[in-house]
């Protein structure tokens, strides 16, 4: 007897996608018969799973361990994004596809096994979907449920939109922490103007009286402690635009890194793209002639029925 809706859950989402709608009937009627009405609307609105989606659930059902190498990857690469290491990215970037095709292809030979055959498109709703697990993390987490009801997308920019793609709802809320430094500020030392001591000079023993000119000597100690003023400040306003120009460049350099990762990803979805539309045009061709060879068939035979037709109405007339 099903007593609360995730034990529902856990059963239809398991259960082959021919299966599904007889089996949330029969839950359904359990629920009402039970007296949970509210139960029993619940287990009623649950949205049968599209194919990508269910092979994806079955997966994780019944090789999780497989899909946390994927996971381990996903880390990896959200860790070169957070701290912008660009070698990294292109590294994880170019690996990335390798993973997510290799993975697509072990969920469709479970579904193949399990008796449920994954067409071309589905296989790209289920590469489209791990691709997202590895993008956002509110991603993997809808996946990880196993109760997916349809497949996840990621455009390659910003977070990947999970509302309503598992069966009880949005429960991967998005927690995004945008992490933004704070640009280094040049603060300007605190000066002042270090006097010397002009007015009371010490007098001097013999050759040389202490009358006005004598007001305006300057103490060498103190000349010498001026010039060292001098330089201590000039370096310290020196280093400040030093640690500038470095802030103003390690913000170049993100914002350089992400371009680049994001430049990459759209590239890859370009070459998927291209790769796909490459098939669809070998396809055509094939039907193409295919269509062209049956059509001259079809003359061939549509010419035999017309002139057997006229020898049959010759004979009948010449009777």
């Amino acid at each position: 007897m099903i007593l609360h809706l995730r034990a529902a859950v856990e059963q239809l989402y398991a259960a082959p996608p021919t299966r599904f709608t007889a089996l949330r009937s029969e839950l359904v009627a359990e629920a009402r018969s039970a007296g949970e009405r509210d139960l029993a609307a619940s287990i009623g609105a649950l949205r049968k799973p599209t194919t990508a989606a269910w092979a994806v659930n079955h997966f994780v059902r019944s090789h999780s361990d497989e899909l946390e190498q994927l996971r381990s990857f996903a880390e990896l690469l959200r860790e070169a994004q957070r701290t912008l290491d660009s070698d990294q990215l292109r590294l994880l970037g170019r690996e990335r596809a390798t993973r997510v095709d290799a993975l697509a292809d072990r969920v469709a030979e479970e579904a193949a096994e399990a008796g449920q055959r994954l067409g071309a498109g589905v296989a790209q709703e289920v590469r489209d979907t791990l691709t997202a697990l590895i993008a956002d993390e509110d991603a993997e987490a809808s996946v990880l449920t196993g109760s997916l009801v349809r497949a996840l997308t990621y455009s390659g920019f910003g977070s990947v939109d999970v509302a309503d793609v598992v069966a009880l709802g949005d429960d991967a809320a998005t927690d995004n922490d945008n992490d933004t430094g704070d640009a280094a500020t040049g603060r300007r030392p605190s000066l002042s103007v270090l006097r010397g001591g002009g007015a009371g000079g010490v007098g001097g023993g013999g050759g040389g009286g202490g009358g006005a000119d004598d007001e305006e000597a300057v103490d060498p100690v103190d000349l010498e402690e001026r010039r060292r003023s001098r330089r201590a400040a000039a370096r310290t306003r020196l280093q400040a635009a030093l640690d500038a120009a470095r802030g103003a460049l390690r913000s170049a350099d993100r914002q350089v890194a992400v371009l680049t990762a994001r430049q990459e990803e759209v590239t890859e979805g370009i070459a998927d793209l291209e790769r796909r539309l490459a098939t669809a045009r070998a396809r055509l061709k094939k039907v193409t002639a295919e269509l062209d060879e049956a059509s001259g068939i079809r003359d061939r035979h549509e010419a035999q029925e017309e002139a057997a037709r006229r020898a049959l109405e010759a004979h009948d007339e010449s009777d």
